[in-house]
């Protein structure tokens, strides 16, 4: 056994070091992926079908946007609340040019 262990355990602490790094990687992504896109806090009386008309986006339907929010934000329709903050599937850069082009 110990023979075994001596000719592995280069391989076994390679492989754990790529796991690791692996993991930390992914989870740095999903904060970077989250900075591009617009954080709004809801409302009183908000609902996502509401936000989803209000920030509504060419590139995916209502319910695209729904489902969107719930998965990413790991919340449900109907339990948001006022005071929380969402992330929402709008471009930050994009929302600046399209509120400037409006004025």
């Amino acid at each position: 056994m110990k023979k075994l262990y001596k000719n592995y355990i280069y391989t076994i602490l390679l492989a754990g070091s790529v796991f690791i790094f692996s993991i930390l990687f992914s989870c740095t992504l999903d904060k970077n992926q989250n900075n591009n896109f617009l954080s709004i806090e809801v409302n009183e009386g908000d609902t996502l079908w509401e936000i989803a008309e209000k920030y509504e986006d060419a590139d995916l339907t209502k319910k695209e946007f729904i489902g969107w929010i719930e998965e990413h934000n790991e919340v449900s329709a109907d339990s948001i609340k006022p005071g929380q903050v969402i992330v929402i599937p709008v471009n930050n850069e994009k929302l600046v040019q399209n509120l400037a082009s409006q004025q």
